[in-house]
């Protein structure tokens, strides 16, 4: 089975394969972007959940 993932859904992924958390990459994202943490963490759940919706990431790895 192949998934169609945008840039930042790869870096994402890729960041999580590399043993990273969810809030080391929310950190890294905001202080690249100037985004707001509490927006970008947002996101960055919805995307988890569809991640492990899609059997790309397990608890383990999140």
């Amino acid at each position: 089975m192949y998934w169609h993932l945008n840039e930042a859904a790869m870096t994402f992924l890729d960041e999580l394969a590399k043993g990273s958390t969810l809030e080391d990459h929310v950190r890294a994202v905001a202080h690249e972007t100037g985004a707001d943490e509490a927006r970008v963490r947002a996101d960055h759940l919805q995307l988890l959940t569809e991640f492990r919706k899609a059997k790309l990431v397990t608890d383990a790895s999140a």
